[in-house]
């Protein structure tokens, strides 16, 4: 009878530790811990994502660990990415799949020295341009296209995630991100007048920024846990952006190597695509369909993808629909 009794313990004991398993969640980032991901952090070290019954881990990434493989091979649960990772992955047959767009505006734009004097595209011909290759020169491409040309009419530098080369006149025109690389050159004395900033938007080729993503057989097996997570994210991003101050020092404490100015500039340039398009006008982390195809035909046609996909199939809104109108409200 003593055996039976231990053995029905045992085996509430090990039913329990694996419902607890099932709330955990490694979160991968994109980069490394700073303003860029500020909701997440928010929502952990506030207790968000405790509160709402969930376990997370958040770790971030680098040049040799990126999100949408580390949630494709099952070794974390959610990530962060761009729709054009998404869409490429789904190319080749990884069902990743979107469950809440952050950002709605591009964080990339290209920058030239005001002394180049570059008044349109076509000026750009025989100009070396420094960009982030391995599907980040999508959207320069399109840009070009816009004005009938093509990466034949530039000199093309495989850029590395430095502004030095072109503070140094190495190459005339640099891909930035408004959050990060922007505000490092502006920091060197590069104010407005000095520079252009060619916005991938005014030429309809922008890839919209982060956004959250899972393996569409996690979410198929974890429905209420999607959705606790992107409610206690977004609720991360609203606190982060509301109480800037706060947000800083806990980015600080999250990452030691973190300038404290440099942060808040970041995190002012991450509320810029955040409190921008379909996130004022439908609600915060709405996907639409109609953005996606955008960047599906850019992909297509700048031959970062050979075979498109059901673009219904990269993104599910089922869970930010149940999410109340409370949630999705910004301001």
């Amino acid at each position: 009878m003593k055996k039976v009794a231990i053995l029905i313990i045992s085996v509430f004991y090990l039913l329990s530790c694996s419902e607890k398993e099932s709330n955990k969640i490694n979160l991968r980032l994109k980069w490394v811990k700073q303003a860029q991901f500020a909701g997440y952090l928010v929502a952990e070290s506030k207790g968000f994502y405790k509160d709402a019954g969930l376990d997370v881990t958040i770790l971030p990434a680098g040049p040799d660990i990126k999100s949408f493989m580390t949630v494709a091979n099952g070794s974390d649960q959610i990530g962060i990415a761009m729709p054009n990772q998404i869409i490429s992955a789904r190319s080749n047959g990884v069902p990743l799949t979107i469950i809440g767009q952050i950002m709605q505006d591009s964080p990339y734009r290209y920058v030239i020295k005001s002394e180049n004097n570059i008044k349109n595209l076509t000026d750009l011909k025989g100009k070396s341009v420094g960009l982030w290759l391995k599907n980040d020169e999508a959207e320069f491409i399109a840009m070009l296209k816009s004005a009938g040309m093509s990466l034949n009419d530039v000199k093309i530098v495989p850029q590395e995630f430095t502004i030095v080369p072109f503070l140094e006149n190495k190459y005339e025109v640099s891909q930035v991100t408004v959050f990060n690389e922007l505000n490092q050159i502006r920091d060197k004395g590069y104010t407005e007048d000095k520079l252009q900033i060619l916005s991938p938007k005014d030429y309809n080729s922008a890839f919209i920024g982060d956004m959250i993503f899972a393996n569409q057989d996690f979410i198929d097996k974890n429905p209420e846990l999607i959705k606790k997570f992107l409610s206690a994210s977004l609720k991360g991003w609203k606190y982060a952006l509301a109480h800037k101050e706060e947000t800083i020092k806990i980015l600080l404490k999250a990452n030691k190597d973190l300038d404290k100015i440099q942060q808040m500039d970041q995190l002012l340039a991450v509320e810029g695509l955040i409190n921008s398009g379909k996130n004022l006008s439908e609600g915060f982390g709405y996907m639409d369909e109609a953005t996606y195809s955008n960047i599906q035909k850019i992909l297509k046609e700048t031959g970062q993808i050979q075979n498109e996909v059901d673009i219904k199939k990269i993104y599910t809104d089922r869970f930010w629909k149940e999410l109340n109108s409370e949630e999705k409200q910004l301001k």
